[in-house]
Formats: C-alpha cells, structure tokens, sequence
C-alpha cells in the first residue's frame, strides 16, 4: 500500500503529518509537497482502466485528488498510466464501505 501525503488545508505540514496511524510494515508513506501526484491523478482520472466504478463525485475544483483511494489490481503496471484500476473513491470516508467491498473482491479474485 503506497499512502501519498501533500498540503490541502492550512495548517497541513509535514511535521504534523500522521505517520503513526498506517503501522503496517506494507504500508509506504511519503510525503508530496508539490502535490505530484494528487495533480496527475486529478487530471488523468478519466484515463484510468478499467475501473469498478467509484461513486463518481470527486473535487472538481481542487488542484489535486486527495482523501482519496485507488485500488489497483496486484498485476497493475504503470507505463504512460497505470493499469489494472479497480475502484476508487473520494472521501475516503464517505466511500469506505465501496472501498471494504472492492478489497474484499480483489482480495478472493486474487488467490
């Protein structure tokens, strides 16, 4: 699991960042100041295949896609766009139980 970190509200930094909340050892954390990623996937959301949905609202007048999940299949690649999109889903919150659900089905399709 890669967890991607970057500044949305004030007060957001990388001092205050939240490390000790994902302690799995599978768990990556990094920290993205210049919201590289959170641009990318904002402005490549529609380029993402094939995918199992998501709830379809997403924050269309930020700069960056964040609170956010992508779960990609375990045969993903990432060439010009990754491959292998599942689902995903904006808040993570708001779209947890869709979120618990595609894990669940990645994970019996996976074996």
């Amino acid at each position: 699991m890669f967890v991607v970190w970057f500044r949305m509200y004030p007060g957001d930094e990388e001092s205050r960042w939240p490390r000790e909340i994902l302690l799995d050892r599978r768990v990556i954390q990094a920290w993205d100041e210049p919201k590289s990623a959170g641009r990318w996937f904002m402005s490549h959301l529609s380029d993402l295949r094939p995918s199992r949905g998501g709830d379809g609202r997403f924050p269309q007048r930020d700069d960056a896609l964040w609170d956010s999940y992508l779960l990609f299949d375990r045969d993903a690649a990432w060439n010009s766009a990754p491959t292998g999109l599942l689902s995903w889903g904006f808040t993570v919150m708001r779209t947890r139980q869709k979120l618990a659900q595609d894990l669940r089905y990645a994970l019996n399709h996976a074996r």
